[in-house]
């Protein structure tokens, strides 16, 4: 018997005890009544299972209620008066609707008045949760399961009731349906910012994208990206950029309205989903509003942090979109924008979207290239005006482009998302450069130096100018006989990733550091006052020309002055003719590459030149 209880739902177990007890009470109350007209006797046809049944009806856990049929109560059990915490004198007579409803639940009294069970709505077994009132206020949660005793008319039915007090098995159920909802939000909304995460947004998308696959619905993508947001952290601390995520999330959640789904998907990207936007105009209003309320400077703690970013639209019928394809389109769109500078915004287009395609088919082959040791190198000569002679060599990574020939494979790469490519790149140079030199030194007994051109992806790696001292002495270099020629665009004192920092630390090993392309528009005369550098290498574009054009050649005058003022040797890459080599010495410049004395050679190639212009210079 234990077990086949054990087995059986508790649902079912309920109502047979529940049915149970109203056959108990009704022949109890019955056995009372017929007992309560007529003579004694010592056993009613009930038996004398009547005492029984008046302990188990007495002591029920449930609560027993006996109605007629309009509702008065003519009966009920202790348990009942426990549970409401009304005496049953308190309310035999009355219906349960005037005095265990809530407030706010309040039926009116006509209502009340009128108040008759409906036999096809009401039938035993059926169950109702109501919130109703103890006397003593408390709300609980009442459990009811009405059973129909049918009399030989309408007014004989009795309805009975069976009452129990399930607030604690509710406000289980709240809790366990909160915990769903609490942790459903949590695996759909990013953490930190609140709007939407990647599984959410995918999840978006795909249902906006088969609700329009019959009609001509449009749906929009705008791709947002922060610009120079590491600048932020390294700044100001993490705590900062938390808090312009979050200001961006606000910004493009006030923006998007109702109109979609805002997401973050990682890092500074975040997604808005327009759900079919009116076209073009509205998408490009939504990117602008987007960057104009970036633009409004976030106060953190006592500094004004201004911000700025890029943004990628893309606008497609979703009978023809996928939602793997509408964000792949939106990142190309984005990397666009990115690579057109600041607060841009650009659109996806068929043609963006070939060129992506080939971007990386060439980037793929690349990659393979780098892993295969499929790069060469390039050397180019420096000559020194002063003992008319080769003093070193600038040494460049090349890679032979499935269609364009040698190229200089930094030139096809982002700074930003291709810095590890771009880290080793640069490594090769250094290293077979150093191998190359090395090999130049030995067959003419000439202690040539090595120049070579790094940028943040080398620098900012950790422990990266401990290697390159480590590689010049394995190779059998003095340190300063390494020179690390900078981009002058890169050196920026006003951000943290500037590089100026890392001069520094190539001072510390004893390298001599040159500005590279001084002159071509991205840096000002302020960096020959801040940068600890030794060289000032004169851009190819100041020197193109410098015969013919006055002006040229007084600000080349003006700058080699300047900076040899500053203790800074001069050079200047792109010399092309004699002309100009007599003018640049004329100037004060030191050291001259170019043309003039010879194009980009490989390692075999310098080994050869090398012999032939001593000879050469010999012969002069």
């Amino acid at each position: 018997m234990a077990e086949f209880l054990a087995n059986v739902p508790g649902q079912h177990l309920l109502l047979a005890l529940g049915t149970a007890l109203v056959l108990m009470a009704v022949c109890y109350l019955c056995g009372r009544k017929q007992r309560d007209g007529s003579a004694p006797s010592s056993v009613s046809r009930f038996g004398n299972d009547a005492a029984i049944l008046q302990l188990v009806v007495e002591h029920a856990h449930e609560g027993l209620v006996m109605q007629d049929i309009d509702g008065h109560i003519e009966w009920t059990n202790p348990a009942y008066s426990r549970i409401t915490g009304f005496s049953a004198e308190e309310i035999r007579g009355r219906r349960p609707q005037e005095f265990i409803l809530p407030p706010e639940n309040q039926l009116p009294p006509d209502e009340i008045e009128n108040f008759r069970y409906d036999l096809t709505k009401f039938r035993s077994g059926t169950e109702e949760l109501i919130l109703n009132r103890r006397k003593n206020g408390e709300l609980f949660w009442n459990q009811l399961t009405f059973a129909v005793v049918e009399g030989k008319t309408l007014e004989e039915t009795k309805i009975i009731l069976i009452c129990r007090d399930v607030t604690s098995q509710v406000e289980h159920v709240k809790e366990l349906e909160n915990a769903r909802i609490r942790l459903k939000h949590q695996a759909e909304h990013d953490d930190l910012t609140g709007v939407a995460n990647r599984a959410k947004l995918n999840a978006y998308l795909k249902e906006r994208v088969a609700e329009g696959t019959a009609g001509s619905a449009q749906i929009g993508i705008i791709h947002f990206d922060l610009d120079h947001f590491k600048d932020i952290n390294d700044s100001h601390g993490h705590g900062a950029g938390d808090t312009v995520l979050r200001h961006v999330a606000m910004v493009m959640s006030r923006v998007l309205g109702n109109k979609g789904l805002v997401a973050r998907i990682g890092g500074d990207e975040f997604v808005a989903v327009v759900a079919d936007p009116s076209g073009p105009g509205e998408m490009e209003d939504l990117g602008s509003r987007i960057l104009e309320g970036l633009a409004k400077p976030v106060r953190v703690d006592r500094h004004e942090l201004r911000v700025a970013g890029s943004v990628g639209l893309v606008l497609a019928k979703t009978a023809t979109a996928s939602a793997s394809e509408l964000i792949n389109c939106a990142d190309i769109a984005l990397y666009a924008a990115k690579r057109s500078g600041r607060s841009q915004i650009s659109w996806y287009t068929d043609a963006l979207g070939a060129a992506h395609r080939h971007r990386r088919m060439i980037q793929a082959q690349l990659d393979e290239d780098l892993e295969n040791g499929g790069l060469s190198l390039m050397m180019i000569p420096q000559y020194d005006l002063e003992s008319r002679r080769i003093i070193g060599y600038e040494v460049t990574a090349c890679w032979l482009h499935p269609s364009e020939g040698l190229v200089d494979p930094v030139s096809l790469l982002s700074t930003h998302e291709d810095a590890k490519r771009i880290a080793q790149i640069e490594r090769f140079a250094l290293l077979e450069g150093l191998s190359q030199v090395r090999r130049l030194r030995e067959l003419s007994n000439t202690a040539f130096f090595l120049s070579v051109n790094l940028s943040g992806a080398s620098l900012k790696e950790k422990g990266f100018v401990e290697q390159l001292r480590q590689a010049a002495c394995e190779a059998g270099f003095k340190t300063d006989d390494i020179v690390v020629e900078l981009d002058e665009k890169i050196i920026r004192f006003d951000e943290p990733d500037g590089l100026a920092g890392s001069v520094d630390l190539l001072r510390e090993i004893g390298c001599r550091v040159a500005l590279d392309k001084f002159g071509g528009g991205h840096g000002g005369a302020g960096q020959l006052i801040y940068l600890n550098a030794d060289q000032l290498k004169l851009c190819p574009m100041l020197i193109a020309g410098l015969e013919d054009s006055k002006e040229k050649r007084q600000l080349v005058q003006s700058v080699t002055r300047l900076a040899g003022n500053l203790g800074l040797k001069i050079s200047a890459a792109g010399v092309d003719t004699t002309k100009q080599v007599d003018l640049l010495k004329q100037f004060g410049c030191t050291t001259v590459q170019g043309k003039v004395i010879a194009d980009p050679l490989s390692p075999h190639e310098a080994e050869i030149h090398m012999r032939e212009f001593e000879l050469l210079e010999y012969q002069s």
